[in-house]
């Protein structure tokens, strides 16, 4: 069945033409956008598995290696003091700042949540352009990959270690 354009009343090539071609007249609105590219929630809780995590899921790969070494370096200088300070009653005095580093871990780690569900949101919105995951994406994965691979090897060999002891003649 043909169509016919509704303002100049010439028939329409193709029947599902958006555009007429004869006088350029929208007929019919295009498709719309996707919905959602970024989901906001999987970006919070990648972010909490990992931080960094839902930046690079949101393409961001520099605010997430920002977030990601905030965090890391916090957590690394409050280690070393924490144990520099309980090794002796003289350096008691380095718990405070090991307390001030693991907070401001804590609000680096709470801080890049928030900020990945803003960054999904806003390319949501089409704010801020997307171009796609980032390649630091699978690192994470990886790195839980390699933990559970090391973990099932350390325990096989302890496994043959122990078992082999017993058998000592």
């Amino acid at each position: 069945m043909a169509r016919f354009c509704p303002t100049c009343g010439k028939e329409l090539q193709f029947e599902n033409a958006e555009i007429c071609p004869n006088c350029g007249v929208r007929i019919q609105a295009p498709p719309p956008p996707p919905a959602e590219v970024r989901n906001p929630w999987v970006a919070v809780i990648l972010s909490f598995l990992f931080t960094g995590w839902g930046h690079w899921y949101c393409g961001k790969t520099g605010e997430g290696l920002k977030y990601f070494g905030i965090v890391l370096i916090s957590y690394i200088c409050g280690l070393v003091l924490a144990g520099v300070s309980s090794g002796s009653p003289a350096l008691a005095v380095l718990v405070v700042p090991a307390i001030i580093l693991f907070l401001v871990m804590l609000g680096a780690w709470i801080y890049a949540m928030y900020d990945a569900y803003i960054t999904a949101d806003r390319i949501n919105r089409k704010e801020v352009a997307f171009s796609g995951k980032s390649g630091l994406f699978w690192l994470p994965v990886a790195l839980i990959l390699l933990a559970f691979i090391t973990i099932l090897l350390a325990a096989v060999i302890a496994a043959f270690v122990f078992g082999m002891a017993g058998n000592v003649s």
